[in-house]
């Protein structure tokens, strides 16, 4: 028997990366998982391998965070075949396409950065919260970074938003917790998922630089994000609410962004 053994779980952006191990995770604890991610396919193969590994039941979803008819068509497809959410992690995002200063960051790179994580989460919790509330049980985990708590150049939309999920975190702590829900954040740091190895590769990122600027002196694992999730996923975490947690390696506490400010 799994600690969350008759729970619902919804993690956006699911199909690869952290928010698949988040959703593997959370299955392996017994949840029934949605995966939604705007990609079909990605979010297909997810749920198939997760239903597969853990023989608990998952489906996959598709919908675009950032469109409110789509999201509702979403958690309406998903309370129909699993119930109603439990537990929401709000993970959907997407990365700076180039890192460059503030001047020359273009206005739909700004909004698209804000529609996806600040709205996208925003759109998913309105959504899923009065169900939670009506059953006096919930648990949301909102995915920020540690973009969102230290200065990092030529990051100004993806920072902004990570901060922006941050006050998100708070507000909806305090408007929820009477309810039996919980409101928390992870905040990630340097994590190995394949986006970043392709970035690695590319030369847009040092891995052996920011190794070395993380106290523990590597990059992280979906995984590790994964394992804090599910603590906060957990019915044993009631009187955790409106944390934001950084899973980083101390990078967050060191408070050097790792890099040359010219």
């Amino acid at each position: 028997m799994g600690s969350l053994d008759s729970k619902t779980a919804l993690v956006t952006g699911g199909g690869a990366g952290i928010g698949y191990a988040i959703a593997r995770r959370l299955a392996g604890d017994g949840a029934a998982v949605a995966v939604l991610d705007v990609s079909r396919e990605a979010a297909s193969a997810a749920a198939a391998r997760i239903g597969k590994d853990t023989g608990v039941r998952s489906i996959a979803v598709q919908a675009d965070v950032s469109d409110p008819g789509q999201v509702e068509r979403a958690v309406g497809e998903i309370a129909g075949a699993l119930g109603a959410p439990d537990i929401l992690v709000n993970n959907a995002g997407i990365i700076n396409p180039r890192l460059v200063v503030a001047e020359a960051l273009t206005l739909d790179e700004f909004d698209r950065m804000h529609a996806v994580h600040v709205r996208g989460a925003f759109l998913v919790s309105r959504a899923c919260v009065p169900a939670m509330k009506a059953k006096r049980f919930g648990r949301i985990v909102n995915v920020s970074s540690v973009a969102g708590l230290v200065g990092m150049p030529r990051r100004v939309a993806y920072s902004v938003a990570k901060s922006a999920l941050i006050g998100f975190t708070r507000t909806l702590a305090m408007e929820t917790a009477r309810f039996g829900v919980t409101v928390n954040a992870v905040a990630p740091g340097y994590i190995l998922t394949d986006t970043l190895r392709d970035r690695i590769r590319s030369g847009m990122l040092d891995h052996d630089l920011f190794a070395e600027r993380t106290p523990v002196g590597r990059w992280g694992e979906p995984e590790e994000v994964a394992h804090l999730v599910a603590f906060l996923a957990d019915p044993a975490s009631a009187y955790v609410t409106g944390a934001i947690i950084p899973v980083d390696g101390g990078f967050s506490a060191r408070g050097d962004p790792g890099e040359s400010l010219e």
